[in-house]
């Protein structure tokens, strides 16, 4: 059996033994222990990680990766009831926020005949302490005024609600898998490049009008996609 294999085996074995695990040994204790080199204890870790089975977080560490956050793309989310349902603690940390000009795909999104101004607001999300997911959202700063002074790490869509009278009623989702960009990748304490699920969400109001357009990056391993049917 290759060595990679071998070590691979072995912790799969460790992390069914020892469910009370969190953190697997550093790649030093596994290169001691096998005899082996960075190489090939870091491809051991890479198949695992690839498989959604351990997670990476720079200058930390291999960690056993808990539950995934379960999420029905066809229903209305909401993170904080989603994640605290399924016995997650979640957390909202605003990373910026600025008035600016938005790319030309939000434009188009929000079917703009010339560049307006938005609010750009980013934000990491974290389940149980790990970061999980940077979001972006872009809405109209002249449907929003003084959205800035809000408190942003809660529901964006409760004060849409509270404080503009604005209810957001349906969304489009769609996802695809793609890298992390190296900006979110810093956030998210993973490697430039790692893979993550990429969904983008635009929310709308009872008249079909786009009331904010959503860019999220999650971390592959910490949500899993189910859908209802019925």
């Amino acid at each position: 059996m290759l060595l990679y294999k071998e070590i691979r085996q072995y912790l799969f074995a460790l992390i069914a033994d020892h469910p009370e695990l969190k953190k697997l040994p550093s790649e030093r204790e596994l290169q001691y222990t096998f005899r082996s080199t960075r190489i090939t204890v870091r491809e051991a870790l890479i198949r695992l990680e690839a498989e959604g089975v351990i997670y990476r977080q720079n200058r930390k560490g291999w960690f056993i990766s808990p539950p995934r956050l379960k999420w029905d793309p066809v229903k209305k989310v909401n993170f904080y009831q989603l994640a605290q349902e399924q016995q997650f603690t979640p957390l909202t940390q605003v990373v910026s926020f600025e008035t600016t000009l938005a790319s030309n795909v939000v434009n188009q999104a929000f079917a703009v005949q010339s560049p307006a101004t938005f609010h750009a607001i980013c934000r990491v999300r974290s389940l149980d302490e790990r970061p999980v997911m940077v979001e972006e959202i872009y809405c109209l700063a002249a449907q929003f005024d003084d959205l800035a002074s809000k408190s942003l790490e809660g529901s964006v869509t409760t004060i849409f609600e509270r404080d503009y009278g604005i209810n957001v009623t349906h969304e489009r989702s769609s996802l695809v898998v793609t890298a992390i960009p190296d900006d979110k990748a810093d956030l998210l304490n993973v490697n430039s490049g790692a893979l993550c699920l990429k969904i983008i969400r635009q929310r709308f109001n009872q008249a079909d009008k786009l009331v904010d357009y959503n860019i999220e990056y999650w971390v592959h391993s910490a949500i899993e996609i189910e859908v209802d049917s019925q």
